[in-house]
């Protein structure tokens, strides 16, 4: 057996609370001893306090990948929101031409569009 798996003797000394609560868990989770239930955990607690130490560390990782995400979306969005400008521009000014819209008129339209969107979206919220 290699020395990983090569296990010692030691003495602890346990409430009979703890004692009963280790039987009852090697039973329900069919471990062969009470040792086994023991160093296993052993294992998940020392895990647990591992994580729990190391929580900031992976908080930190884990905005920074959740911000490189956003950052791209971001980018992304910008660029198809410019690509949707420019169509609706160039359909405002087909719009124009076709109607012998002047400027003014132009400018009334927009404000009566801005108006609508504006009041459609208050009627959402």
């Amino acid at each position: 057996m290699s020395e990983e798996y090569k296990k010692q003797r030691y003495s602890v000394w346990l409430s009979k609370d703890a004692v009963q609560k280790s039987d009852a868990a090697v039973v329900m989770e069919g471990l062969t001893n009470r040792s086994d239930f023991i160093e296993k955990a052993i294992h998940f607690y020392s895990g647990y306090l591992y994580q729990e130490k190391h929580m900031d560390f992976l908080s930190d990782v884990m905005m920074e990948t959740v911000s490189g995400i956003m950052k791209t979306s971001e980018n992304r969005l910008s660029k198809m929101l410019f690509k949707i400008a420019v169509e609706m521009a160039k359909l405002e000014s087909m719009l124009a031409a076709i109607n012998d819209m002047d400027e003014a008129t132009m400018r009334r339209l927009h404000n009566h569009v801005e108006e609508q969107v504006v009041s459609d979206l208050e009627l959402e919220v």
